[in-house]
């Protein structure tokens, strides 16, 4: 079964974009709007146990996720795209950048981990994944944690409604080891295409742009580092026009 997609535009260029680990693509529901459907085919693809991904079980790793967007471009004829991975997605569109640099012309990675992953110890990877399988008071309690009080109780209280709403827990729980402790399988090998970052400086420090800075320069010869300084982990729910003005800028060369 196919990952669950669905498209925006018809354009020449398709960009397939990726959700984080709180949701599913319809975080970029209030960015839609604003996209150019006219040059690109924007595809939003969930992973499994997201969305419209739903009910697909699997191992929920990195190169599940990899093998299955590959499926997804190669059932859409896709010969060149460009990828767009956010939070934990950011590894998937990075590791295609690495492995099929003759299709994959450019990556947007927007508050990506670490390459590495955060490299956690055992008992906070049990935390995650505690709160992959929690009700919805453990789940605020961790959101809270990450974004802290910038952002109204009524925001953090929708995340976590939707959270709820477009993921199974088997899968939030699943992926966790993904980002949280194994990152990509090659860390260092070189991503031959263009990549842009974009990081919310209001983010946890290991995400924001001079530590994003740090581990991108090596990793790749032709890359961006865009901040957005009154931002967190959210740039699509928090400055939804800016970010589609970064990104198109960006794919547009």
């Amino acid at each position: 079964m196919m990952l669950g997609h669905h498209r925006v535009g018809t354009g020449p260029r398709p960009v397939v974009v990726l959700n984080d680990w709180m949701g599913d693509t319809s975080t970029w529901d209030e960015a839609s709007v604003y996209l150019d459907t006219s040059r690109y085919t924007w595809v939003f693809a969930d992973l499994r146990g997201y969305g419209r991904s739903r009910g697909r079980m699997g191992r929920f790793t990195l190169d599940e996720a990899a093998a299955d967007v590959v499926e997804l471009v190669d059932h859409s004829g896709f010969e060149r795209l460009a990828m767009v991975g956010h939070s934990m997605s950011a590894l998937v569109a990075l590791h295609l950048g690495q492995q099929l640099p003759n299709r994959v012309e450019a990556v947007v990675v927007i508050t990506p981990p670490p390459p590495t992953g955060f490299g956690v110890d055992d008992e906070t990877l049990a935390a995650l994944q505690a709160v992959g399988r929690g009700d919805d008071a453990l789940r605020m309690n961790g959101l809270r944690r990450m974004i802290g009080d910038r952002l109204s109780e009524s925001f953090l209280r929708r995340k976590v409604e939707r959270w709820r709403a477009s993921s199974d827990p088997e899968a939030v729980a699943g992926y966790v080891a993904m980002y949280a402790r194994h990152g990509l399988p090659e860390p260092s090998k070189k991503i031959p295409t263009r990549v842009l970052a974009v990081t919310g400086e209001q983010d946890r420090d290991v995400m924001r742009g001079d530590a994003v800075e740090r581990w991108l320069a090596p990793l790749c010869d032709r890359h961006i580092v865009q901040r957005f300084v009154d931002c967190g982990h959210y740039p699509m729910q928090e400055m939804p026009p800016r970010l589609v003005a970064v990104v198109e800028q960006f794919l547009s060369g």
